[in-house]
C-alpha cells in the first residue's frame, strides 16, 4: 500500500481478527430481530436470498424473511420491542423491515406484510412515539398502529379485515382512512378506491389443531391460547378469582372472588369481601364493555355506562370507567421461591381520569420485575392522557405476598393539559396467575393529577406475561 496514507489504517493480525468478529456480531445483532417462541405443523421461512427452511422453535428471524404456513401450521414470533405476532394457518407474512436498538429514539421501525391468511398481533414499543414507524401492508390496504392488539385477515380476493381487541387501529386505502376501536371491525374491499368501512364481519381463523402433547408457547397472544389438547382456554364463571380493579369508588383488590364471564371471556360480575361483601356488575341495561381482552389466563377490560354496586347504579360516562384485570391466582405450591423474572405488557385498558375531564388515553408501556427470592417487585410504567405523558421517575417498588403484590412510587408529567401539582403518586395492586406465576395482572392509580376541571386521579388496568 504505497498510496497517500497507505499505512495509516494498517491492522495487526490480532486487530484484523477483532474487526472481523466485531463486524460479524454487529451484522448478527442487526439481522436477528425476532425469535420463534412456538411453532406447530408445516411452517417455512424464506430468506431474502431465496433460501427456504422449515421454521423451528428458537429460530432467529430478521428483515427480509417471509413466513409461510400450511393448512396445519401456526407460529408465534416475539420481537425485541415486546411485540408478538401469531401467524395462523394458510398465511404468508413478511418482515419487510424491523429495527429496534432497545429504545424508541426515532431510528426504530416495524414494517410488515400480510399477503394472505391471518395474524393475531400485540404491538410493542415501536410506533408509540411515532405511529408512522409501525405498519402492516396487505394487497388492498395499510394498517397503522393506534392500538395494542388485533386480528388481521386477508381474504381470497385480497380484501382486508381488521378486528380490534384493544386500543384503536387505523385502516387506510386509496379511498380514505377509518379508525377501528377495540370491539369493532374494519373492512377494506378488493377495490382500493372504495373507502374502508366498519363491519360486523368476524375473522375466519381455523381452530387450533388437536395434538397429543404440544409444547406450549412461553408467552401467549390474546385469543390464541391453547391447552394440552389444542383447546382454546377462555375464563369460565366460578369462584377463586382475583380481581384487581379501580373506579366507581372501588377498593383495589378482591381475592378470592366469585366471577362471571360472557362467552368472549369478558368479566360481567364479581364480588369481594375485604370488609363486607360487595357485588359489582356491569348493568345489562346501559352498561358497556371497552378495551377488553383475554390471553386465556387473564381477562381485562373497562366498564362504562351503568355499573351496579350492590344493585345500586353508578353512572360512568365514556371518559370514565371501572378498570379490571382478573384471573385465577397462582397457588402457593406453584409460586417460585427464587429467581428474578421480567413481565412485559400483553394487553391493557385505556387509562381514564376519575372525573372524566379528558378522553381515554393509552398505556404506552409497563414492565414488571419480580424477585421471588427477596419477595419484591419493581414496576416501570408510562401512560398518556390529555396529551400529557406520565412516567415513573424511578421504578415503583413493592412486596410479594402469597400470590398478590403491591407497589408504590412517584410519577412525572410532561406536556398536554394535565399536570402533577406537588408531584403525582402511583399506587399498584396486582396478582400472579398461571403455573409458576407466568402472568401478572395489575390495576394502577396515579394520584395528584391536576385537570382542567380540578384535581383527580388517572386509573387503568393491564395484563403482563413473561
Amino acid at each position: 500500500m504505497n498510496g497517500i496514507g497507505g499505512n495509516r489504517f494498517k491492522l495487526s493480525p490480532r486487530g484484523v481478527m477483532l474487526a472481523l468478529v466485531s463486524a460479524a456480531l454487529s451484522e448478527s445483532a442487526l439481522a436477528n430481530t425476532g425469535r420463534v417462541d412456538f411453532v406447530t405443523g408445516n411452517v417455512q421461512v424464506t430468506q431474502a436470498d431465496g433460501r427456504a427452511r422449515a421454521l423451528q422453535k428458537g429460530a432467529e428471524l430478521g428483515s427480509g424473511d417471509r413466513i409461510t404456513s400450511g393448512a396445519d401450521g401456526r407460529a408465534q414470533i416475539r420481537f425485541s420491542d415486546g411485540a408478538y405476532v401469531s401467524v395462523q394457518p394458510n398465511t404468508e407474512f413478511d418482515i419487510k423491515e424491523y429495527r429496534f436498538n432497545g429504545k424508541a429514539d426515532g431510528t426504530e421501525s416495524a414494517l410488515f406484510g400480510l399477503f394472505k391468511g391471518a395474524m393475531r398481533t400485540i404491538t410493542g414499543l415501536v410506533g408509540h412515539t411515532n405511529r408512522n414507524k409501525y405498519q402492516i401492508a396487505t394487497p388492498t390496504a395499510t394498517i397503522g398502529i393506534r392500538g395494542t392488539g388485533g386480528i388481521i385477515q386477508v381474504n381470497n380476493d385480497g380484501s382486508t379485515l381488521v378486528v380490534g381487541t384493544s386500543g384503536i387501529w387505523s385502516l387506510t386505502n386509496s379511498g380514505g382512512t377509518i379508525d377501528v376501536p377495540a370491539g369493532t371491525a374494519g373492512f377494506a374491499g378488493a377495490n382500493r378506491n372504495v373507502p374502508p368501512r366498519l363491519t360486523r364481519e368476524g375473522p375466519i381463523v381455523p381452530p387450533p389443531q388437536p395434538q397429543a402433547r404440544p409444547e406450549p408457547p412461553t408467552n401467549y397472544i390474546a385469543g390464541d391460547v391453547v391447552g394440552p389438547l389444542g383447546n382454546t382456554i377462555v375464563p369460565t364463571s366460578g369462584s377463586g378469582y382475583a380481581v384487581a380493579f379501580f373506579g366507581a369508588g372501588t377498593p383495589p383488590l378482591a381475592n378470592p372472588s366469585n366471577a362471571a364471564f360472557d362467552s368472549a371471556g369478558q368479566l360481567t360480575k364479581f364480588d369481594q369481601s375485604i370488609t363486607a361483601l360487595t357485588t359489582y356488575a356491569l348493568d345489562p341495561i346501559g352498561g358497556t364493555q371497552a378495551d377488553s381482552g383475554t390471553n386465556g389466563f387473564l381477562s381485562w377490560g373497562r366498564w362504562t355506562g351503568s355499573v351496579l354496586v350492590n344493585t345500586n347504579p353508578n353512572p360512568l360516562n365514556a371518559n370514565q370507567g371501572l378498570h379490571y384485570v382478573t384471573g385465577i391466582p397462582t397457588t402457593p405450591a406453584s409460586m417460585p421461591t427464587n429467581g428474578t423474572f421480567t413481565y412485559n405488557l400483553v394487553g391493557a385498558t385505556s387509562p381514564t381520569l376519575a372525573n372524566g375531564a379528558v378522553a381515554p388515553g393509552v398505556l404506552n408501556s409497563a414492565t414488571l420485575v419480580g424477585d421471588f427470592f427477596l419477595k419484591s417487585v419493581t414496576l416501570d410504567l408510562s401512560a398518556t392522557a390529555g396529551g400529557t405523558t406520565f412516567a415513573t421517575s424511578l421504578p415503583a417498588g413493592g412486596t410479594i405476598g402469597t400470590a398478590t403484590f403491591n407497589a408504590s412510587g412517584t410519577m412525572l408529567a410532561s406536556g398536554g393539559t394535565l399536570s402533577c401539582s406537588g408531584g403525582c403518586g402511583l399506587q399498584v395492586q396486582g396478582f400472579f396467575s398461571g403455573t409458576g406465576a407466568t402472568n401478572a395482572g395489575i390495576a394502577y392509580n396515579v394520584t395528584g393529577v391536576s385537570s382542567p376541571t380540578g384535581p383527580t386521579s388517572m386509573i387503568g388496568a393491564a395484563a403482563l406475561a413473561r
